[in-house]
């Protein structure tokens, strides 16, 4: 689980750097739309981006800010895979999880998906480029690392609990030693339930066999 946190911050550095350089992703996004004939298509998927890498790009700037973005993509996949990998299904994490999958999956519809506090992606984006172009592309990667990190947290902490429960149940299990082979009852209380440290009987957790208690003095009878 360290080395997973390593790897996320080290994702998160690589995910500010990319921000920093989002216009010029945009631009670049705008030139290989351009030469695919594409200017009035959405950036939608990642398979488009890797097309336009691959197809229509023409200088070194575009290409390599395009390479950082779908690295980066890559280095989210493979943190998936090994949170996947340290999971079982019935795990907190494995919605997180499965919503990353889908996200990251190649020919995933984007378009619908957006960032939101703190996140500002969208916020330094047109409307009309949020609306209609670039919206779901550029809130892939915050939104992708949000949900890695909210399952690396719940993991912690349903192991932090597992942990708690299984050291407190063998200093429950000496408490209740000794009374569990009690069979005398304690005045006020009723027989000591097998294996348990309360008072409690058939009937339930009071001493039903008492007669209920009056006030002192005489009772008067009508």
């Amino acid at each position: 689980m360290n080395e997973l946190q390593d790897s996320l911050k080290s994702l998160e550095q690589s995910c500010r750097r990319f921000r920093q350089q989002q216009f010029t992703f945009i631009s670049a996004l705008e030139r290989t739309r351009e030469h695919a004939h594409e200017r009035t298509k959405p950036v939608s998927t990642l398979a488009q981006v890797q097309n336009y890498l691959d197809h229509h790009c023409h200088n070194t700037t575009d290409q390599g800010i395009l390479t950082l973005f779908l690295d980066i993509v890559r280095d989210l996949s493979h943190t998936l895979q090994r949170l996947e990998s340290m999971m079982t299904e019935d795990s907190p994490a494995s919605y997180c999880l499965e919503a990353c999958r889908t996200l990251l999956y190649h020919n995933n519809d984007l378009s619908h998906i957006r960032a939101k506090y703190p996140h500002d992606e969208v916020n330094h984006l047109s409307c009309n480029e949020a609306r209609n172009y670039y919206g779901g592309v550029v809130s892939l990667i915050p939104v992708v690392l949000d949900l890695l990190q909210q399952s690396v947290t719940s993991s912690q902490r349903a192991q932090g609990r597992l942990a708690a429960e299984q050291g407190a149940e063998p200093a429950r299990s000496s408490r209740a030693g000794p009374l569990s082979n009690t069979t005398a009852t304690q005045a006020g209380s009723g027989a000591v339930k097998k294996g348990g440290c309360f008072p409690y009987n058939e009937a339930g957790p009071w001493d039903t066999t008492k007669p209920a208690w009056r006030p002192p003095g005489p009772i008067n009878k009508h």
